[in-house]
């Protein structure tokens, strides 16, 4: 109970200053996450043991950060996506909203591979210049694409599906049809909020209203490379988004890295200037990967020192006994803030066999558990500031996770509700 409550405080008052913009985030989460652990009671050589294996885990993101970033500034710097932008401004017309559309569209091809990151790196980067000529706000852009990414992040060779089936003890294909009806609300969902932000009064507009035929001449007045150097960026940046979509066994951090250095030596002949790109490209990722090692800190002390168990126990000996046979319908209510508190592992490896031994008993199957908590805990994933690929996201969309939250979590919050009502009206969830 004493971890617990150490636990609560710990995420209560991260939340508060990430939102409330209080103290920068690298500082939030090396700061408090070491007061919470002396206050635990740890040992200098446990949090040794945490910081270390917190770090381990987020290495792999932290590298594909840096350069991913990077990569597509250089990219962007030369002028790779203003063709696509032009043509996309200039044939839409007024459709603002067929925009947002084409957004969910590439957003879910790129989640093909089930990776929130390389959806991140995919979709924004593409659209980021539109939306900024458009005066879309950063958090509403973002916010577009996450709410489809929420569908797309529960496909049967996911991580957050696979985790659901085998703590139910049932087949992925099996679970996936299951929640079928429920996905297709989802979707649905995506589509909707895609079309409200579409329509939302955008930066630099009174009215909301703009012509986007008008700047289509305005992206590209001049090429900003040779045609040569540009075929050269295209065809390096099409073979990597290749490598990324194939099971090549590669990581993916390391397929950025290449292209990165080929990027590098095609656009800048000289070493000097090679190293001056290299050294501007990098202070602009150097806040965000300095972010992402202060997270790992963060979840090396939550899950080492039994925080994140501790926490999802006393949320369920919380709960009034006349609720256990519900236990898995109000808890799905909370799932968006038990996701950003818990994370995806604890969320589905802690919480998830608990509520499943309650709720059995009275005839509630563990496969209607797991849908329950697969549907409406995926809108939580990614306005989660212990999810890594998240800062991904809000650095190529340029905003920050405290604007983040504070603008989506209420909409990703209340669409995980509809989607669970909506299952339980389908039959998807048992009440």
């Amino acid at each position: 109970m004493y971890l617990a409550i150490i636990g609560f405080i710990l995420i209560i008052i991260l939340m508060y200053v990430l939102i409330g913009e209080k103290m920068s985030p690298p500082m939030a989460f090396i700061i408090l996450p070491l007061i919470a652990a002396v206050v635990s009671g740890a040992s200098i050589a446990d949090i040794s043991l945490y910081v270390n294996d917190g770090l381990a885990s987020i290495l792999n993101t932290a590298v594909l950060f840096l350069f991913s970033i990077s990569f597509f500034t250089l990219m962007s710097e030369q002028g790779l996506f203003d063709p696509l932008v032009d043509f996309v401004i200039s044939k839409v017309g007024n459709k603002i909203t067929a925009i947002f559309i084409a957004v969910l569209l590439v957003a879910t091809v790129a989640h093909l591979d089930g990776s929130g990151a390389s959806t991140y790196l995919i979709a924004i980067p593409a659209f980021k210049p539109i939306m900024d000529k458009l005066g879309v706000k950063p958090v509403v852009f973002l916010g577009t694409v996450i709410g489809l990414m929420a569908a797309m992040n529960i496909i049967p060779w996911g991580g957050p599906t696979i985790r659901a089936a085998s703590v139910a003890g049932v087949e992925v294909s099996d679970l996936y049809s299951f929640i079928l009806p429920a996905v297709v609300v989802m979707f649905l969902l995506a589509i909707v909020n895609a079309v409200i932000n579409s329509r939302r009064k955008r930066e630099g507009s009174v009215d909301g209203n703009v012509n986007i035929a008008d700047l289509a001449g305005d992206v590209t007045s001049e090429p900003k490379t040779s045609k040569g150097l540009y075929i050269y960026n295209l065809v390096v940046t099409l073979i990597m988004l290749a490598l990324l979509f194939i099971d090549t066994g590669l990581p993916m951090h390391f397929i950025f890295m290449v292209a990165y250095a080929f990027a590098i030596l095609g656009n800048f002949r000289s070493v000097k200037e090679q190293g001056k790109k290299i050294q501007e490209y990098g202070n602009n990722a150097i806040v965000m990967t300095m972010t992402l090692f202060a997270v790992g800190i963060f979840i090396g002390v939550i899950e080492g020192s039994g925080m994140v168990e501790a926490m999802a126990t006393t949320i369920i000996n919380a709960l009034p006994e006349f609720i256990a046979p519900h236990t898995h319908w109000f808890l799905a209510l909370f799932s968006v803030p038990l996701m950003m508190v818990l994370g995806t592992d604890a969320f589905y490896f802690a919480l998830l066999p608990i509520v499943i031994g309650i709720v059995e008993p009275f005839g509630i199957t563990p496969q209607t558990v797991a849908a329950t908590f697969l549907i409406t805990g995926t809108y939580g994933t990614y306005i989660s500031p212990t999810v890594a690929a998240n800062y991904v996201g809000v650095s190529l969309a340029g905003t920050t996770i405290g604007e983040h939250i504070k603008a989506n979590l209420p909409i990703m919050w209340a669409a995980s509700i509809i989607t669970l009502i909506a299952a339980t009206l389908l039959g998807v969830v048992q009440f």
